[in-house]
């Protein structure tokens, strides 16, 4: 076997342009990176559309395959605290006044059911109830508890209470004495309510709670709807702790917005291709996730993607979007955000899938995958074979600038060895290819396109690896930023229309060289996977 630069001519290229020189630390702080790592968040009244359509069925089912376990979902978002349980409904489900505008969600315990036969085998669900109305005894919540857990039985891991609580005072379900002290009291009542009840003490499987559900970050203050004190600091030191039945805590986060036209304004994708901007947005919840640990539990991205309301198509449904979640996802994981959950409306702009065809700003839209859900196709080979002691991610300080983030993966426990690398180049490389998809709104195809060749450069990376160790290398490759269709991992794509994996996987091979050093050239607006073989 020969080594990497003689079989990568990407490599032999890159020489020619920039070089940038990797050192591993030796003893790095390390961080779990999970195998379920990557999870999404689904409107309940988006899932009865899903579920009519095989399409995230077949592609989640690839992802189970490659990661070793299913992506982890949650139902549950703005809806989630306008549905009504309702025991006499002829029908699963009914959305009132309809799909697309949702004021009203009524359900009946049918509507649980499916689930588990739709997503993989093993599939986790988080399902949230209704925190709206405290006036009532919780009857609606504890009847939706009832029929989730008896319906889902052990597929119910977690139960959410109330969606987004930090913005009840300006939707009007709260006052202005709404706060963390008051939020606890009412969690614990309910929380209370439900451990006490029949239907949990004889079930089988318990399921246990996701605490929090907090919206606006800490440090953005124009994400915020309203003034308060919710955070996991200030909600842990109010006394909601209790490891016993509190697994995790969950935030949200969306970088930008659609929902006033001063935010939509400042959308921009080149924003999004920006490691130094994700760092900002992710590392302000340092301090959050040292508060869960304290209180014994995790805390998570429980529901986030490009832009909030709904995301905008050119932007949330291209390759640049993909880089982004890639850079996003591993980045989280970095500083102990271990699980991120990205949103999906079955007619959102920054959805993943579209389960089915529909009119939209008067263009007709098929069903179908859209360039983005390629990260999690590329991060599912990440977390491959992430069982025994697991594996932990450590960033790379000398690869972390605005167009460059790295990230090493180790297997093991205290003597932890280096199994992978990877590196996300963010830099913008627009093309004049692969700029449509059947599923986004045709208006929205790019016409810009980068001049000149797609720069590269060589990433020298001095590893511990021993010289002649064989190597792997997976590549998340698009035409450009701009891109809607065309992406593969490695020449492995999936197909838009049904979900499948389609093409050959083409790894590249070869061996670490001299001194442990592992050269590899990485293109402009691309992600490379280098593992041992």
């Amino acid at each position: 076997m020969t080594s990497i630069l003689q079989l990568l001519p990407l490599c032999a290229l890159a020489l020619a342009s920039a070089v940038s020189i990797v050192d591993i630390p030796a003893n790095s702080p390390k961080r779990v990176l999970r195998p379920d790592l990557y999870g999404y968040s689904i409107e309940p009244s988006s899932l009865a559309p899903y579920l009519q359509s095989d399409i995230a069925s077949n592609a989640l089912g690839e992802i189970a395959k490659i990661a070793g376990v299913p992506a982890p979902i949650r139902v549950g978002g703005n809806i989630a605290d306008q549905t009504i349980y309702d025991k006499d409904l002829k029908v699963p489900s009914e959305a009132f006044p309809n799909d697309s505008t949702v004021d009203v969600l009524r359900i009946q315990k049918d509507w649980f059911k499916g689930w588990k036969e739709y997503f993989p085998t093993g599939t986790d669900f988080i399902y949230t109830l209704n925190l709206r109305n405290e006036t009532t005894a919780w009857v609606n919540a504890m009847l939706e508890a009832q029929a989730a857990i008896r319906t889902l039985g052990d597929s119910l891991t977690l139960l959410e209470l109330g969606n987004e609580i930090d913005h009840y005072i300006n939707k009007g379900w709260r006052n202005a004495s709404w706060g963390t002290h008051e939020y606890t009291q009412q969690w614990r009542r309910l929380t209370g309510q439900i451990l006490s009840s029949g239907f949990y003490k004889n079930a089988t499987h318990k399921p246990l709670f996701q605490a929090a559900v907090f919206a606006d970050p800490p440090l953005v203050p124009d994400q915020h709807d309203e003034i308060d004190d919710f955070d996991i600091v200030n909600v842990t030191r109010a006394g909601l702790v209790n490891p016993r039945i509190i697994e995790t805590y969950a935030v949200h986060l969306y970088p930008q917005s659609t929902c006033d036209e001063v935010r939509r304004a400042r959308l921009s994708l080149n924003l999004l291709s920006d490691h130094s901007v994700v760092w900002k947005n992710i590392s302000q919840f340092i301090p959050q996730v040292t508060a869960a640990e304290k209180a014994g539990s995790r805390l998570v991205l429980g529901e986030t993607n490009s832009a909030s309301c709904s995301g905008q198509s050119g932007i949330s449904d291209t390759f640049g979007a993909a880089l982004w979640a890639t850079d996003y996802v591993l980045t989280a994981a970095s500083i102990g955000l271990d699980q991120v959950y990205f949103h999906l409306g079955h007619q959102s702009e920054y959805s993943a899938f579209t389960p089915l065809p529909y009119e939209y700003e008067g263009e007709e839209l098929e069903a179908g995958v859209r360039a983005h859900f390629l990260s999690h196709l590329f991060l599912a080979h990440v977390v491959a074979g992430n069982s025994g002691k697991g594996l932990k991610i450590s960033p790379l300080a000398a690869a972390n600038a605005s167009d460059l983030s790295g990230y090493a993966i180790y297997k093991g426990g205290r003597k932890s060895s280096l199994e992978k690398l990877v590196f996300v180049d963010l830099g913008v490389w627009n093309s004049t290819t692969g700029l449509h998809n059947p599923s986004t709104l045709s208006a929205t195809d790019s016409e810009s396109s980068s001049p000149g060749n797609r720069p590269q450069r060589t990433l020298q990376v001095n590893t511990p690896w021993a010289e002649g160790t064989p190597v792997e290398i997976l590549r998340l490759q698009g035409p450009g930023t701009n891109a809607k269709s065309g992406v593969t991992v490695s020449g492995v794509g999936v197909d838009v229309h049904t979900g499948r994996i389609e093409g050959e996987k083409v790894a590249e091979t070869g061996i670490v060289g001299q001194r442990g050093v592992v050269s590899c050239g990485i293109s402009q607006a691309e992600a490379v996977l280098i593992q041992k073989a």
